[in-house]
């Protein structure tokens, strides 16, 4: 029976690609590996053990419910998020708990979503079936139950300090994360159903992204060519010439890596100043550069988004053509 329910889904699932989950899930890890960089805990295993629940969760949903690539994206992101501000809270407010406390705490709200979507199991795959945006009132009530999760933030900020609070802090950690799981609990189907909502925009962001593909490859080379351009004006100019630049307050001849980083600061027009035109033909040759690049962000952009909707419209039309002829 439980075959007949997913076997739908499983072919969406093909339909759309396996690779694409893949493909989302590292992105996500890279970021929480990043995080736990930032934070310094990369050495410890409370890094591992936030890793090793994403992949635990997005992987539950992706076999459970049939999710598709884009729901597993979003959801491997709200982790994210939601370690980045476990993070915070427990650097802030628990400084004395250890890793295997933070660690505990961190994964108690996570259960709790899986079991209770699996609670509301078959409306959520109804919904992955239906493919279309549900209630929006359902976003007020997941606003609405993040209310007393923020009271609960708050009042972290009264857990008391200092040496020989431990065991306090752990367990106003292990009670306050217990409040947090059982509203998480409550409100799973709604911020699944919110998830799934959002994979259709993602789904429809990233058809969109695919059809600018061919034309931004082509402004970047553009721009490129431009930014070695300049790069090899200015390099020649001070051949020509006198140093025509100044580099950290020295004048001096510009290498051509140097030349590629001043043409690519000038065209963007972000103009860090470590290095400077110093005469008039330098300043000359960089206000056209200038000039140049704020055309072609304008005119370029322009290209992109009209070969987008050329390639819309080519696309809506070809595929009114067999219903034409099928009437």
């Amino acid at each position: 029976m439980r075959m007949n329910i997913l076997a739908p889904l499983r072919r969406r699932q093909r339909d759309q690609g396996q690779n694409g989950s893949s493909v989302a899930l590292a992105t996500t890890l890279g970021l929480l590996g990043l995080i736990s960089l930032l934070l310094g805990i990369a050495e410890g295993y409370l890094a591992a053990v936030m890793i090793g629940s994403v992949i635990g969760v997005v992987g539950s949903f992706h076999y459970l419910f049939g999710a598709g690539r884009a729901f597993s994206f979003a959801l491997a992101n709200l982790i994210g998020t939601y370690a980045c501000i476990f993070l915070f809270f427990a650097q802030s407010n628990f400084d004395r708990v250890g890793p295997v406390g933070l660690s505990i705490g961190f994964l108690m709200p996570l259960p709790a979503f899986v079991l209770g979507s699996l609670r509301r199991r078959g409306d959520i795959q109804k919904v992955i079936l239906a493919r279309r945006f549900q209630d929006e009132r359902r976003f007020a009530r997941v606003l609405l139950w993040l209310a007393p999760v923020f009271v609960i933030g708050v009042l972290t900020f009264l857990v008391p300090h200092g040496p020989g609070m431990e065991h306090m802090q752990l367990a106003l950690l292990l009670i306050g994360m217990a409040l947090v799981s059982t509203i998480v609990f409550c409100v799973s189907h709604d911020v699944a159903v919110f998830l799934l909502d959002t994979e259709l925009l993602f789904a429809a962001f990233f058809r969109r992204i695919a059809r600018l593909i061919v034309p931004a490859f082509a402004f970047l080379t553009f721009y490129s060519l431009l930014v070695i351009l300049f790069a090899s004006l200015y390099t020649i100019a001070d051949y020509a010439a006198a140093p025509n630049f100044r580099i950290d307050g020295a004048a001096r001849a510009l290498s051509f890596p140097e030349a590629l980083y001043f043409s690519l600061t000038t065209l963007s027009t972000v103009g860090y100043g470590d290095i400077s035109p110093a005469t008039n033909l330098a300043r000359f040759i960089s206000a056209i550069e200038i000039v140049c690049g704020i055309l072609l962000l304008l005119f370029g952009f322009n290209e992109i988004f009209d070969f987008a909707q050329e390639r819309r419209q080519r696309n809506h039309a070809a595929g009114e053509v067999p219903a034409k002829h099928a009437d």
